[in-house]
């Protein structure tokens, strides 16, 4: 029988524009604050990649 003790993540792939970032990022917010690792798919030269990293998600 599998453990519930593991580590939980999570993937989130949102970017481009703010209407899509910062719904998933409070989505990102609540798991985290509830142990659970985020991983985020973004582009790299936009609005994702200088906020997701400020929040410490990988």
């Amino acid at each position: 029988m599998p453990s519930d003790n593991k580590q939980k993540r999570v993937i989130v792939m949102a970017g481009g524009t703010g209407g899509h970032i910062f719904p998933a990022m409070a989505v990102a917010d609540y798991l985290a604050e509830r142990g659970v690792e985020i991983i985020w798919f973004g582009c790299e030269n936009s609005m994702e990649s200088r906020l997701v990293p400020e929040k410490g998600y990988k």
